[in-house]
């Protein structure tokens, strides 16, 4: 039991904000017509299954005709580049929020430029602790209810700048790191560092979306 504690605790620890993605309504466990992009950068288009966030981030299960009870591929991250799953699409590379495993894994982008914009997605620990039932005598789990609201989940924003490393955007003291990362854009860092309205962070994706067209303008 100590061993199964410890490993939710290592993989569910919370710090950020709870998720609020707009404009993307769909139907959970469902298939929707989609594509992936293997390592060689061939595209292969057919049907994938849309779980979850959580589950999303995991592997992609990808089907030949959406009618089929079985999928026919199971991608893990490292196996393929990226996919697109109805209005969703992720890409993996190696990175590891404070919630996950050291390694690569699937991160759903929401921005694609010259600032490329991801979300990660978890769940408090006391959410995930209801959802799983262990067998006390045989030690193991042995159901895990998947039925949650994808709506209580919680996220961790990363980005990739200009090609460069990927790195987390912390909400933690926003102002500062956020203006300090967008400082060759002197006059969108200083309505950051200054708080001005409508540059806080929870408007992270708009403001991304003003530096990017201010970097496309002048960087031709």
């Amino acid at each position: 039991m100590k061993k199964v504690t410890t490993l939710l605790f290592t993989i569910l620890i919370c710090t950020n904000l709870p998720a609020q993605q707009k404009g993307d309504t769909v139907r959970l466990w469902t298939i929707y017509p989609g594509y992936v992009i293997t390592l060689e950068n061939d595209t292969i288009h057919g049907f994938i299954k849309l779980n979850n966030y959580i589950d999303n981030q995991r592997k992609a299960l990808f089907y030949n005709n959406p009618d089929d009870e079985e999928y026919a591929v199971r991608y893990k991250p490292k196996d393929i580049k990226a996919y697109k799953v109805g209005p969703r699409y992720y890409e993996s590379f190696k990175f590891w929020p404070e919630t996950a495993a050291r390694g690569v894994h699937f991160f759903l982008r929401l921005i694609e430029g010259p600032v490329t914009y991801y979300k990660w997605y978890y769940e408090s620990p006391e959410d995930s602790k209801k959802r799983i039932v262990v067998d006390e005598e045989k030690q193991k789990i042995t159901k895990i209810d998947l039925s949650f609201s994808e709506e209580k989940l919680y996220t961790e924003s990363i980005a990739i700048k200009n090609g460069g490393e990927p790195e987390k955007l912390s909400t933690l003291n926003f102002k500062k790191t956020m203006s300090k990362y967008l400082e060759d854009y002197p006059e969108l860092s200083a309505k950051v560092a200054g708080k001005q309205e409508g540059y806080r962070a929870r408007d992270i994706e708009k403001i991304i979306r003003e530096y990017n067209e201010w970097y496309t303008k002048n960087h031709r």
